[in-house]
């Protein structure tokens, strides 16, 4: 091969390049008539200069860091072409390299084409087509229709700065398409592990697929699509918006990142390391993830769409419908999700939810360990709290069913009228109130620690227990309820007729305080009947049954015959069924508002008591004012204005051996 080289300020005339060899004409230097034969190749610097030159088929003609006015097309000439006074046959090629497009006129990617380095300039075009656009190139006019990068090809940067804009332009393979300030692109195609990386640029309408990558460090893109292993990053300051993600397609909204508006079809969304997105759309087959201290807000899931909130993912408002599912677990929590109808919700281990809203038609599920505080289950709408899953302060309002099952556990839930709430078998529901209306199936375990009401319907054949200082009311409908109550501190208290129905009252010794079963006129015995429910273990001071409408009369006792507790009082007697342990003694007292007191004397600690003390007793109580004998003998074992006189004298007996 022979080079031959023309030298700044030097002519060359009539050359003839043939097949091999190559002229090189320096800045400043000048060729007049040269001919380029086929396999000829010429390279004219800036400044250069040839006429009447021509470039034949086959022959190679390349431009060096000049200016190009006029509109071009780049590789192969189709026809007879005039450029710097150089005419270019068919068949022969003409290529750019570090070439300045100015304003006005058009490159465009020939077949075969070699350009590289070109600078746009504002009002220039670069226009695609079958050639190649290789090497770092600069637009701040139009970059249109353009293709580059590829497996099989060398790597290649664009770079669109203000005022640029790449449109429907495609990044493959090796290619690379970097937006800064104010540099735009439109419709571009990402693909075969092609980057388009926004810098402060704004993309819209882009496609990602395929490999390709569109990472987004502070601009920001709406409307793009990606699809089929395509994925965009987002950090930095970094927007997306109106995104669609199709099957295979994947969003990332890392550190400062924003998403908005996004449509998961098939695709995924992860929201991480304090991402931000907000009011997407999750269809059937997507997934967006809160994880890490990403949040999402206002999302809508339906149609077999998935949100997951885990490892300190937040996600707040969610609209759950129609087949859709969100998840809270592993550290994540949810708050003001609403459920409706054909929505579902699931609350799992160690996931938090509050302030949920079932509708008619949704569901919640907290099982595994999961929690959820206020939850409203309104008409139509179910919440389910399953094994080691706990609720507290749920409301079931009219329509709405909650169910407690085996490890499940409600804290402080209100059933309203027409709600209704299940425990079953194990499960445990601890400060319920169910209101007039409202109904409670209870085969597990109630337990009330302080004040409450049962209200509405009771049903089944579990336990409800007092464990506190404060009154339970059970003043519902009762009849059909075949459990127990079980009061080892504070007062249950039997409002209405059958209001245990067939149920069982079981004292449990209180540590502290008193324990109390508190008789009602409704479900009191008249004189001569018997109590309908049977009573166990009633056998130790600190257990009271208060019979609240049966007036105290001084001289009332009580005593065991057979398996009944017999009062006798004012000259009537009133039977109790009773089962277990007894006491030693049941000393009959004033219950300090006129009714009648039965208070046990614990058998183990009073086997014998002197009829005088007792006497003496129960004529002090008859005769003293009944705020000042509350006043004047509290004792530590009775509740306030209960207290029996005869704790005072507790520890006198006779017949010692």
């Amino acid at each position: 091969m022979t080079i031959y080289t023309v030298a700044p300020g030097e002519t060359s005339s009539g050359a003839t390049i043939s097949s091999g060899n190559e002229l090189i004409v320096d800045e400043g230097g000048k060729v007049i008539s040269a001919d380029i034969l086929s396999g000829g190749f010429e390279q004219l610097l800036q400044s250069s200069f040839s006429s009447s030159g021509t470039v034949q088929s086959g022959g190679v003609v390349e431009f060096f860091d000049d200016d190009v006015t006029s509109d071009i097309t780049a590789g192969l000439a189709a026809s007879a072409t005039a450029f710097d006074g150089v005419t270019v046959s068919s068949g022969g090629i003409i290529d750019f390299v570090s070439e300045f497009v100015e304003s006005g006129a058009t490159v465009s990617l020939g077949a075969e084409a070699f350009v590289s380095q070109l600078e746009v300039l504002s009002g220039g075009v670069l226009l695609g087509g079958p050639g190649d656009l290789l090497g770092p190139n600069y637009i701040v006019g139009l970059l249109s229709a353009v293709a580059f990068g590829g497996a099989d090809k060398q790597d290649t940067d664009v770079f669109i700065y203000s005022g640029g804009l790449a449109d429907a332009s495609t990044v493959q393979s090796s290619g690379i398409l970097t937006l800064y300030s104010s540099g735009m692109a439109s419709a571009t195609l990402v693909e075969s592990h092609g980057i388009e990386t926004i810098l402060g640029g704004t993309g819209s309408d882009d496609i990602v697929q395929s490999g390709g990558l569109l990472d987004l460090f502070g601009g920001s893109e709406s409307g793009g699509t990606v699809s089929n292993g395509g994925a965009i990053y987002v950090s930095s300051g970094g927007v997306v918006s109106r995104t669609e993600v199709l099957r295979g397609g994947a969003v990332v909204v890392a550190s400062s990142g924003a998403a908005g508006g996004t449509t998961l079809s098939g695709g995924k969304q992860d929201v991480e390391v304090h991402g931000v997105a907000s009011a997407t759309a999750v269809l059937s087959g997507g997934v967006e993830y809160a994880s890490s201290g990403g949040v999402t807000s206002d999302a809508v899931v339906s149609s077999g769409g998935q949100e997951i909130a885990r490892t300190g993912g937040v996600a707040s408002g969610t609209t759950v419908s129609k087949g859709g599912v969100e998840y809270i677990s592993s550290g994540g929590l949810a708050s003001a999700t609403s459920v409706e109808s054909g929505g579902a919700e699931a609350v799992l281990s160690s996931g938090g939810d509050a302030g949920t809203v079932v509708s008619a038609g949704g569901r919640e599920v907290v099982s595994s360990g999961g929690v959820a505080s206020g939850t409203t289950v309104l008409g139509g709408g179910t919440e389910y709290v399953e094994a080691s899953g706990t609720v507290s302060g749920a409301v079931v309002d009219g329509g709405g069913v909650a169910y407690v099952s085996s490890g499940g556990v409600a804290v402080g839930a209100t059933v309203s009228i027409g709600g209704k709430l299940f425990i079953s078998s194990s499960g445990t529901a601890n400060g319920l109130a169910v209101a007039a209306g409202g109904q409670l199936t209870d085969n597990g375990q109630v337990v009330i620690s302080g004040a409450g009401t049962l209200a509405g319907t009771l049903l089944g054949s579990g336990t409800i227990a007092e464990a506190g200082d404060g009154d339970l009311v059970l003043s519902g409908v009762g009849a059909k309820f075949a459990g127990g109550a079980v009061i080892s501190g504070g007062t249950i208290e039997l409002a209405v007729a059958k209001a245990l129905g067939s149920g069982y009252v079981e004292f449990v010794a209180p540590s502290t305080g008193s324990a109390v079963l508190q008789i009602d006129a409704a479900d009191a015995p008249g004189p001569g009947g018997t109590f309908a429910n049977t009573i166990s273990n009633f056998n130790s001071s600190g257990e009271d049954i208060d019979l609240a409408s049966i007036a105290f009369v001084a001289g009332a006792s009580a005593s065991v015959v057979g398996s009944q507790l017999v009062l006798t009082d004012g000259g009537e007697t009133y039977k109790f069924n009773i089962a277990g342990t007894t006491a030693g003694a049941y000393p009959v007292l004033s219950d300090g508002h006129g009714g009648t007191l039965i208070d046990p004397i614990a058998a183990a600690s009073h086997k014998a008591i002197d009829p005088k003390v007792l006497a003496f007793a129960h004529a002090t109580a008859a005769f003293a004012a009944s705020d000042a004998a509350n006043a004047a003998l509290v004792s530590s074992t009775s509740p306030a204005a209960q207290t029996p006189f005869l704790h005072a004298t507790a520890s006198t007996t006779f017949g010692r051996s």
